[in-house]
């Protein structure tokens, strides 16, 4: 029998992209065939394998800071050419499963003549459309694009054969809008232990009997305004005074890249304040272990404190303290007392939980203890069989389905 043949189809760039990366892994070792319909980078190939995934690269790249219409017009041309490209390869070989990530909810629609001929769809909905859009505006703007956004998700997820998405609060919001628990599946944003393994667990730098270098504090992902990184760095400048080997470092990339650098320098912190270029999946663990401990200082937007961030998962895993705004979202993914939950909107909450964690290393060992207590039930290796056994049965393949027994 011809094996189980998915295809995922991303506004974003692969193998960059890590939570893809990790469900078409799941995928390949499930021992089905998966490929990917992606955006092209620049100097990267329209095609090439990687990691027995098959990646076929759209000519269109992803910007940061586009005027909304604009990347509007970006997602619709990109759903043509990625629906031209899988239908092409979905009438030479046809696939089982089709998985479209989100954003936008639409781009399901690049698959409608295969799931016409047979194929399954799957909508992942890494973010939810109505919060993020209306996040991103103010007033009236903000709520007609929450408005346009609730029908375009209804309709994508009506059309959708099956529905996919990575935290509680975010399966909460889509069942309170319509879409059925049968139809709805939980696939956790764990640490891929490929890319985080346990032989590079350790405790913080500063835990070294030579230790004299700064506390440094992590962030890294995307550098938007939802994202908080103007409240950690005022905290910085209100702990520095009591604090003085405190040092924030920033990987990431993003349109509010420009206000945190001018508001570092506006504040004298500047110099205790790092920016690096985002880096390959592979290198990510390397700037977690580098630090002492995370931040993940999100707003109460009615987006960010949706959000399940993948980042605490790695560094609970990877034995880091976490300092984190008092969100819906961390609350569901960890006990009060396994990271220092912080009021979002006041930066002097940050700043005290920046100077009692880097003055307690009493502090730091219990909150690694219980961060990783609490991620425990959900390693990716759990989460990924049951990713595996939900392909397998929307591939009408589930008798036959084994769980995989590579070991991670």
């Amino acid at each position: 029998m011809n094996p189980v043949r998915v295809c995922a189809i991303a506004y974003d760039y692969y193998p960059f992209d890590i939570a893809i990366r990790r469900m078409a892994a799941a995928t390949v070792d499930a021992g089905y065939e998966m490929h990917v319909i992606c955006l092209r980078d620049n100097g990267e190939s329209p095609y090439e394998v990687c990691e027995g995934v098959s990646t076929h690269r759209v000519p269109l790249s992803r910007g940061f800071g586009r005027p909304l219409p604009i990347t509007i017009l970006s997602w619709i041309w990109f759903t043509l050419l990625a629906g031209w490209m899988v239908t092409w390869q979905h009438l030479r070989h046809p696939y089982d499963v089709i998985i479209a990530y989100n954003m936008p909810d639409f781009l399901v629609f690049a698959a409608v003549i295969p799931r016409i001929l047979g194929a399954k769809v799957v909508l992942d909905v890494l973010d939810p459309s109505p919060e993020l859009m209306a996040a991103k505006s103010r007033g009236r703007k903000g709520r007609l694009l929450y408005h346009l956004a609730s029908i375009q998700e209804r309709i994508s997820t009506a059309f959708s054969n099956h529905v996919i998405t990575v935290g509680w609060p975010f399966e909460d919001r889509l069942k309170m809008r319509g879409v059925p628990s049968r139809k709805l599946s939980l696939v956790l944003n764990s640490a891929d232990p490929r890319l985080f393994p346990a032989s590079r667990r350790c405790p913080p730098p500063s835990w070294a009997a030579d230790s004299d270098g700064p506390y440094v504090i992590m962030y890294y992902g995307t550098i938007a305004e939802r994202n908080g990184l103007d409240t950690a760095v005022r905290a910085l400048a209100l702990a520095l005074p009591r604090a003085p080997r405190l040092r924030l470092d920033i990987m990431g990339r993003g349109e509010y890249v420009p206000e945190v650098l001018k508001l570092a320098e506006s504040l004298g912190v500047a110099d205790h304040v790092t920016f690096t270029d985002p880096c390959p999946a592979e290198r990510i663990v390397d700037f977690i272990l580098h630090g002492d401990a995370g931040i993940i200082p999100y707003r109460l937007d009615g987006f960010a404190e949706l959000v399940s961030p993948t980042k605490a998962y790695e560094q609970a895993w990877m034995q880091r303290p976490m300092i984190a705004s008092d969100t819906v979202a961390i609350r569901s993914m960890f006990r009060p007392g396994s990271l220092l939950l912080c009021d979002a909107n006041n930066p002097k909450s940050f700043a005290d939980a920046m100077v009692e964690l880097s003055e307690s290393r009493e502090l730091q060992r219990t909150l690694i203890e219980r961060a990783a207590e609490d991620y425990a039930p959900y390693r990716w290796e759990q989460v990924r069989a049951e990713y595996q056994a939900l392909l397998a049965t929307l591939s009408g393949r589930a008798e036959q389905h084994v769980p995989a027994a590579t070991a991670l």
